[in-house]
């Protein structure tokens, strides 16, 4: 398949961080109405803000760690090959939908077991689209 269909499961992340963004903006906006002094989220200093938002926060910043490995990998794939395979879309949407799933706990009941064991597959599954974009580099 046209490697340029790769474009396809980076804008499905790229989506995942816009909402989880504006999820963090409505919490945040919840929170300052409810009460929470806003100058916390100009210096970061202070009172730390109630759960949920935190969680929004510090997923939102999440997302701008190892998926850039991820949108790495799909931009090597699309400077060195004419084609991807379908082992390497098929991981791509692995990886996506994982970090789709760990979103989704993360922001609401945030079991720490689920969340971890989503996010360690997730990142199992990332390296073997590295072992595998080496692989094909390699043998080509």
């Amino acid at each position: 398949m046209d490697s340029e269909l790769m474009i396809l499961p980076m804008f499905a992340m790229v989506t995942l961080t816009f909402i989880v963004g504006i999820t963090m903006r409505l919490r945040r906006d919840q929170v300052v109405r409810e009460g929470f002094n806003w100058r916390y989220y100009k210096t970061y200093e202070g009172e730390k803000p109630p759960r949920h938002s935190l969680q929004a926060d510090q997923h939102f910043v999440n997302l701008f760690e190892v998926p850039i490995l991820f949108y790495v990998a799909c931009l090597s794939i699309l400077s060195i090959s004419d084609s991807v395979d379908n082992i390497t879309f098929a991981l791509a949407w692995i990886y996506v939908l994982g970090r789709f799933v760990h979103a989704r706990i993360s922001l609401t009941n945030n079991r720490l077991l689920w969340r971890a064991r989503v996010y360690v597959a997730s990142g199992f599954i990332l390296y073997s689209m590295w072992i595998w974009i080496v692989y094909i580099t390699i043998s080509s």
